[in-house]
This record gives C-alpha cells, sequence and structure tokens, in this order.
C-alpha cells in the first residue's frame, strides 16, 4: 500500500496541471504545447514545474497585471477625475 499512494499522487499531480495547463489562455514563459509535453513527459517535476513558472510564475494567482484592482491603484482615474472639474 505505501509505494501505491506515490504512484497514485503522481498521476493526480500529471492529470490536474495537464488540465490546468489546457483552459490556461497564456501560459507563462513557454508555449501552451511545450508545456503539455513537460508535463506528460517528465513525471513529477514536470507538473510541478508547470504550477510554479507556468501557470502561477509572473501572474500572480491568475491575476491580470494590466487591470488594476481599484480606481485608487489606476493612475488615469484621478488624472481624468481632476479634468471633469
Amino acid at each position: 500500500m505505501g509505494r501505491v499512494i506515490p504512484f497514485v499522487v503522481g498521476i493526480g499531480l500529471t492529470i490536474y496541471a495537464f488540465i490546468d495547463c489546457l483552459q490556461t489562455e497564456k501560459p507563462n514563459t513557454f508555449p501552451k504545447w511545450v508545456w503539455l509535453i513537460v508535463i506528460v513527459c517528465v513525471p513529477v517535476l514536470g507538473p510541478l514545474l508547470w504550477l510554479i513558472f507556468g501557470h502561477f510564475g509572473g501572474g500572480g494567482w491568475g491575476r491580470d497585471d494590466d487591470k488594476p484592482l481599484a480606481p485608487d491603484d489606476d493612475p488615469t482615474f484621478f488624472r481624468d477625475f481632476d479634468r471633469s472639474r
């Protein structure tokens, strides 16, 4: 039973990373097809690399860094606000 658990965890991690990569619009660092090959061909390290560098690497937990969170974070908000007066 002890030998089966790491195998099942590895398979589950690979399936999760593969599906997550398919659903990601623009992966970080490499094109999607490269990530899919790495996830499938490199058993445990591939999915871990995807989770660290591919999906969460530069984007910050799925947040689009181009969009401000609130009006206070948007530098054009107050500039446009001052012009309206």
